[in-house]
């Protein structure tokens, strides 16, 4: 089973008193962080629980290999199927905004471009996975993901790993790693089908199928949403155009294990979305057809009695990017295209009880080509080749220790080579009721293809770099009614690429510094009643010493987009009479959107309420309204976000 902006600009009056709201959130947050000190003051430091189980949840995120999760020292928190369908998300980037270090930035409604920045790392420096496979987009022009195309549809969990681990993940997992896994096959059939429509004519259909008949297993989803959506240019200042988005989702898997030494794997995971979209300060009409395909071919063959396990396997990423506009002279049309084709051998070795050996080979190809009808006459295609070795040994030397490190070379047919370290501890006495952990590790991002071949690109550009250290605690109270957990982290950040105002092209010459605390609670006071909460402190410095194109040093600023206070509070309360009701608040101080610190988003607080109903084992209805109290707030200058609105559904579980 796999398991997967330059002068000073105040906001409009109708975001708050600028600083003033923002500095009240703020305050608000770390008051929220105090109480649950107090609360958990047997329990220093680590990261927010989603689930009574969540203890003993398996991961896959931090060695690759299936674990548990007190087994490691990293930061992991995991989201599974049945948390995902009771909050009633649409987009799984409104769940990522609730878990620890996690900020969030869209522009407009649903299908924005959507960037989701972790423990204060560039959206560039985020790894994101779809069933094992990376989905990030060498097209563009960080190498970054968009998330506003991964809808919570057929999302079985989603796996966020915190700060590097680029010793068994490679280029980018600076910021941390995002795993998403599509709805496993189980033991008998079972199919999933559910339907909602409300605000704005938004409509969405899900359907999902799997099962086991002798030695084949599977699975079949499909999902369809579209929305008419708001104006992405905040509409609240009199945009009138609504910019919609239409999306489908499509993923397989199939697995057939010929025998107790062979199984063959398969796995593909395809999105086609169709957003309209605005470039404020103008109320404007082009589209983007963004199309993404990930594919997996793999055998696993398992040897000396299992002790032995070898992968062998070719994945696929093939993302599509064409953008229209009937405007003329515009300059918005273009195409992009970014292939990734991947070639991994992995093996697991358990040489002893005590000792688990991980190491493998991998060789990628990426490619993209870029076409703007505007200043080419023919695209601009570019490729690279980096082959990868890596080595990682976990070893239990007494019960309840584990010990992880190991080590990565990447080498890289343009900036040469590069290698990781990393290593963790983790140790619980009492079986996984209380565990302390401690992390140091290594992350890098080669330099994406625009940045280092493409027209303007430097060939001297070396990968950025971080060194990163976290120490935690999670302790489990009141017979598992009551788990507190915190971690402090810290991480530096070198030879980040920017553009130079002395050269004229990229360079490796910024750097940042991000530090923080994650705290979270997860409470049962009563029966079917849960409350969970976190909050962290992100906070970012820019350490570049460069100075801008106007001379000004931003030396000690924040960084843009992240913001330094965040916290989310999710309340579910089922009652005995059926009916089940939550609601989930999202507070978020201030921001801001430039590298100078002159564009200030203000802190906002945002309120959810769902309820839902089993009328039957198989029969549910549910509904919920999202920003109850019509919050106007920006995560991006001059991107408005829906108002108050209103859902309803049904779902069939067979």
């Amino acid at each position: 089973m796999f398991l997967g902006g330059l002068d000073v600009v105040h906001l409009p009056s109708r975001f708050g008193s600028g600083k003033g709201r923002g500095k009240t959130v703020s305050r608000i947050l770390r008051s929220i962080a105090i109480s649950a000190l107090a609360l958990a003051a047997a329990t220093p430091l680590h990261a927010q629980i989603t689930s009574d189980d969540d203890l003993d949840n398996i991961v896959v995120s931090a060695s690759r290999i299936i674990q548990k999760r007190y087994e490691t020292g990293q930061s992991i928190t995991v989201v599974e199927k049945e948390e995902l369908d009771r909050r009633q998300n649409q987009v799984l980037s409104d769940v990522l905004q609730t878990l620890p270090g996690v900020s969030v930035a869209r522009n407009g409604g649903p299908g924005g471009t959507t960037s989701v920045f972790i423990r204060g790392g560039d959206s560039s420096q985020t790894l994101v996975l779809v069933d094992g496979v990376r989905i990030n987009d060498p097209s563009s022009p960080s190498g970054a993901f968009d998330f506003s195309s991964i809808l919570t549809g057929n999302v079985g969990s989603v796996e966020l790993l915190r700060g590097p681990n680029s010793v068994i993940w490679g280029s980018q997992a600076i910021g941390g790693v995002i795993n998403i896994t599509t709805i496993e096959p189980k033991e008998h059939f079972r199919a999933n089908v559910r339907g909602e429509y409300g605000y704005r004519d938004t409509g969405q259909l899900v359907a999902n199928v799997s099962g086991m008949s002798g030695i084949v297993s599977g699975g079949v989803g499909a999902s369809w949403f579209r929305s008419d959506g708001i104006s992405a240019w905040d509409e609240r200042s009199g945009a009138t155009e609504t910019d919609g988005f239409e999306n489908l989702t499509l993923n397989g898997k199939l697995q057939v294990q010929f025998s107790d030494a062979i199984m063959l794997d398969l796995r593909g995971f395809y999105t086609d979305g169709e957003t309209e979209f605005d470039n404020p300060p103008a109320d404007t009409l082009p589209v983007t057809d963004n199309r993404q395909f990930v594919g997996y071919v793999g055998v696993n063959v398992f040897l000396f009695d299992g002790r032995l396990n070898n992968r062998i396997a070719y994945t696929r990423t093939d993302v599509r990017r064409i953008t229209t506009d009937p405007t003329p002279g515009s300059f918005n049309p273009a195409r992009a295209r970014g292939t990734i084709d991947r070639f991994e051998y992995q093996g697991t070795a358990e040489i002893a009880d005590p000792l688990t050996l991980v190491f493998g080979v991998e060789h990628e190809q990426s490619e993209a080509s870029t076409f703007f009808p505007s200043f080419n006459t023919e695209p601009d295609v570019s490729d690279v080749h980096m082959t990868s070795y890596y080595g990682q040994a976990i070893v239990r030397p007494l019960r309840g220790l584990t010990v992880t490190g190991g080590v990565r070379v990447d080498d890289q047919q343009v900036f040469g080579s590069k290698t990781s370290l990393g290593g963790n501890i983790a140790y619980t006495p009492n079986g996984g009721g209380t565990v302390f952990r401690a992390t140091y590790a290594e992350g890098f991002r080669a330099p994406a293809l625009s940045e280092q071949l493409a027209a303007f690109g430097n060939p001297n550009l070396r990968p950025e770099t971080a060194r990163s250290y976290d120490a935690g605690v999670e302790h489990s109270l009141i017979e598992g009614k009551l788990r507190a957990q915190a971690t402090w982290f810290r991480r530096n950040t070198e030879d980040l690429i920017v553009f130079s105002s002395a050269t004229f092209s990229l360079e490796n010459i910024a750097a940042a510094r991000a530090e923080g605390v994650e705290l979270g609670l997860w409470i049962q006071p009563a029966r079917n009643f849960t409350v969970q909460a976190q909050y962290s402190l992100v906070d970012t410095e820019n350490r570049s010493r460069e100075l801008d194109f106007f001379g000004r040093s931003n030396f000690g600023n924040r960084l843009a987009r992240r913001a330094k206070d965040s916290a989310s509070v999710l309340v579910d309360w089922t009652s005995p009479w059926g009916p089940a009701l939550g609601a989930t608040f999202l507070m978020q101080g201030d921001t801001f959107d430039d590298v100078a610190n002159t564009i200030r988003l203000d802190g906002h607080v945002r309120v959810d309420l769902r309820a839902s109903w089993s009328l039957s084992d198989t029969l549910e209805v549910y509904g919920r309204v999202e920003n109850l109290f019509d919050e106007a707030y920006q995560t991006a200058f001059n991107y408005g976000v829906p108002g108050r609105a209103g859902y309803a559904g049904i779902r069939l579980k067979m």
